[in-house]
């Protein structure tokens, strides 16, 4: 009976125990009932004196022992061997020793059937040994009774021709037979060797598929989680971006509010350089008033200097003309002193000195008026001395202010070429600063292109990280289905463990 193993059958008779067992069986029973029916006939030829007692009393005893042997045999041993033999054997003895004994044609046929059943060993050597045997046996026994002229002679021929075919066709089979099962047999090897290797190949492949479907599932794994990290980088890089556009929005916004600052500065650039030009040339100017202030000074300072040698002659002339001044004061006095004194001498000589008086009184009043006028000149004098002095004194003092003048005028002068110079340095500075206000505006339109270029690069950023987030969404459920999948291959796989192990 079959069994069936997980959907497979197992073959109960591909083993050759199990084959000899049927063999036998069937064998032990065909010759059974072959040795019930000999028996039979015998007794029956015995009780219809056909035969004599001898030949019964050989075969029957016989036909008993056979059958003992074999159900012993089998009984003890039903897969053996040489049961088969043994039965073939024993029957062929008795078959032969009652075909040479009786002349019945079914004696002569029965050897068929068994014959028929030598066929399950599929050894061709057994069949052709035990055809020969009953054929040789079959012609003696057509030889005998041809001999014995008791039958017809032609029946006797075709009977052994037909028994001879009939051997010679069950040996034909067996062998034909046991070509086609060696040819099936090795065929079958042959194919057993290439499945073997198929399996071999299979069970390699499923091993592989195994350990591929394995780490293919913790690959899809470790891709789910990257995935699942690399969706929540690009979230944190789209609001990075985001955040990245925004600021580039407010670095243009402070770039053109920068651009505007430079370009004013620009404009304050120019206003200073012309500034610095215009302030160049007013120093330039100082430069010359200050040498004419110099010129002018050192021409005050000479008129000062000849101011004061001339006030200090008319000072000394004045001093002279006081001198000359009180002497004439000391004459006047001493004239009205002498018209005084003429006058008393004139009063002294009554009439004759009236004449004399009023010349005298003239006299002493021209004195009077020359005394008052020398003392208004005197005193003129004194303040024009004192004028003189002033004038002088302040001079000095215009001189001492005018050297002064004149350093600081030295001094502004060296001042006025310095900041001349550091004017002209200034505006050597303003136009570098200028120089590079330009280049810096030209440096601040490229960046404000280059921001406007990464504004646009962040834009598309933005938009392929959300296509990146959206694939990449899609891509964790497709990993989740190849997980899926490759979670029933490794489970398929697993049903290869058992020829694996």
């Amino acid at each position: 009976m079959d069994t069936i193993y997980q959907g497979l059958k197992i073959r109960r008779f591909n083993e050759k125990s199990e084959r000899n067992k049927v063999i036998n069986r069937f064998i032990l029973l065909g010759t059974t009932i072959l040795y019930a029916l000999y028996i039979a006939v015998l007794v029956r030829n015995y009780m219809t004196k056909d035969v004599s007692f001898i030949i019964p009393a050989i075969l029957i005893p016989l036909c008993c022992l056979a059958f003992t042997i074999n159900m012993a045999v089998y009984i003890k041993k039903p897969i053996s061997n040489i049961l088969g033999w043994g039965s073939l054997i024993s029957y062929m003895i008795i078959y032969s020793i009652f075909l040479l004994s009786d002349e019945s044609s079914f004696v002569r046929i029965s050897v068929i059937p068994v014959l028929s059943a030598v066929i399950l060993f599929y050894n061709t050597k057994l069949v052709r040994i035990f055809c020969l045997w009953s054929s040789i046996v079959n012609i003696i026994y057509s030889v005998l009774l041809i001999m014995s002229g008791t039958t017809d002679i032609f029946q006797n021929i075709l009977e052994l021709i037909i028994i001879l075919l009939t051997l010679n066709t069950i040996y034909k089979c067996t062998d034909i037979g046991h070509r086609f099962s060696h040819d099936s047999l090795y065929t079958v090897k042959d194919q057993k060797e290439i499945q073997d290797i198929m399996v071999n190949d299979i069970l390699d492949i499923a091993k592989i598929v195994k350990n591929g479907t394995s780490k293919s599932n913790e690959l899809v794994q470790v891709l789910g989680e990257s995935t699942k990290i690399v969706n929540s980088s690009i979230g944190e890089v789209s609001a990075s971006t985001q955040a990245t556009a925004d600021n580039i929005q407010e670095q243009t916004i402070m770039t053109h509010n920068i651009q505007q600052s430079i370009n004013q500065t620009i404009e304050h650039s120019d206003k200073m350089v012309e500034i610095a030009a215009n302030a160049a040339e007013s120093v330039r100017n100082g430069l010359a008033v200050m040498e004419n202030l110099k010129g002018q000074s050192s021409y005050i300072a000479s008129t000062n200097e000849t101011v004061v040698s001339s006030m200090d002659k008319l000072h000394n002339k004045m001093s002279e003309v006081q001198d000359i001044a009180k002497m004439i004061f000391m004459i006047s006095n001493k004239t009205n002193l002498l018209a005084l004194n003429a006058s008393i001498e004139s009063a002294r000589a009554g009439e004759a000195g009236k004449g004399f008086a009023v010349v005298a009184e003239e006299i002493r009043q021209l004195a009077e008026q020359t005394r008052v006028s020398t003392e208004n000149i005197s005193k003129i004098i004194e303040e024009l001395n004192l004028n003189a002095s002033d004038a002088i004194r302040h001079v000095k003092e215009s001189i001492l202010s005018t050297e002064n003048q004149g350093n600081l005028i030295t001094t502004a002068s060296q001042s006025f070429e310095k900041i001349n110079e550091d004017v002209n340095i200034l505006s050597g500075h303003i136009e570098e600063i200028d120089i590079m206000l330009a280049e810096l505006a030209e440096a601040n339109n490229q960046i404000v292109d280059s921001i406007s270029q990464l504004s646009a690069a962040t834009q598309e950023i933005t938009a392929s990280s959300e296509e990146v987030s959206a694939i990449s969404e899609k891509n964790l459920e497709k990993s989740e289905t190849a997980k899926e999948y490759l979670t029933e291959v490794l489970e398929s796989t697993k049903r290869f463990d058992k020829y694996l192990n």
